[in-house]
């Protein structure tokens, strides 16, 4: 009896042995998968840091000023637009409530790259986007690397122009592709495509995907409807113009034809 008791803690003692190599293996496997994950981690780390440097996209002005502010400022600079074109000003709360979101744009944080304003003829498109030409010109904002000009600066052309550029100039439409802000006016204006060389090339289609692919800054006005987009310039066009950019349909009737049966009507 006595011999079977010590037996017994012999193999008792054997066994609590086996289970703390066991449980020492153990251990050692899961401090070393989780020192390997830990140098994972570090690696990614680095990468993601590595991939931050690489990207070449400067973003787009901030305006170094309150929201608010930044919406009066975009207020006065669209009046002096209007007043310089010899208009009178009409103001109204959808207009109030678009320079509004723009200031946003250029003063919150924003997975927003780009401004559409869509809408017919006559009220004012064109007018906001030389208005925030003028007023970047004014604030002077430091472009972030320094390297194409000291400040950012919206640099503004007509479709018609960048569809032409590409055969006519392709040194000043590759710098267009780049330029650090970009308003094109009257996109719809332009043929999509054309002919150089026997070659079907699309240079509105193209420069858009371009800036959109190195997140470019990039406005647009137009007199076609968001559905028009689509048809005209295809799904993709239209898709990256939901994602990139703040779209702002304008409903204003034309301001450059009064309300008049008088004799200085204009053409109807």
């Amino acid at each position: 009896m006595i011999c079977w008791s010590i037996r017994a803690v012999r193999e008792k003692k054997k066994q609590i042995a086996a289970n703390m190599r066991s449980i020492g293996s153990t251990i050692i496997t899961r401090t070393r998968i989780m020192e390997k994950n830990q140098s994972v981690m570090e690696k990614l780390a680095r990468l993601r840091s590595q991939l931050t440097v690489q990207k070449t996209t400067t973003g787009f002005a901030k305006f170094p000023m309150s929201t608010e502010e930044a919406a009066a400022f975009i207020d006065t600079a669209l009046r002096l637009e209007v007043a310089d074109r010899g208009k009178m000003f009409i103001d109204s709360s959808e207009l109030q409530g678009y320079i509004l979101r723009i200031a946003e744009l250029f003063t919150k944080p924003t997975a927003k790259f780009g401004i559409l304003l869509c809408g017919g003829v006559g009220n004012g498109k064109s007018s906001m986007m030389m208005a925030l030409q003028r007023l970047l010109l004014h604030l002077e904002i430091p472009l972030k690397d320094n390297k194409s000009c000291n400040c950012y600066t919206l640099t503004v052309e007509s479709a018609k122009f960048i569809y032409n550029q590409v055969t006519v100039d392709p040194k000043g439409y590759a710098e267009l592709q780049e330029t650090n802000m970009l308003g094109i006016d009257d996109l719809g204006e332009e043929e999509t495509a054309l002919m150089n060389y026997g070659n079907r090339i699309t240079p509105v289609i193209d420069l858009l995907s371009y800036r959109y692919c190195r997140m470019l800054f990039t406005m647009v006005t137009t007199n076609l409807t968001p559905a028009q987009i689509r048809a005209t310039y295809g799904d993709r066009i239209a898709d990256r113009f939901n994602e990139m950019m703040l779209i702002l349909p304008y409903r204003s009737p034309s301001f450059r034809t009064p309300k008049t049966n008088g004799a200085n009507a204009e053409v109807q």
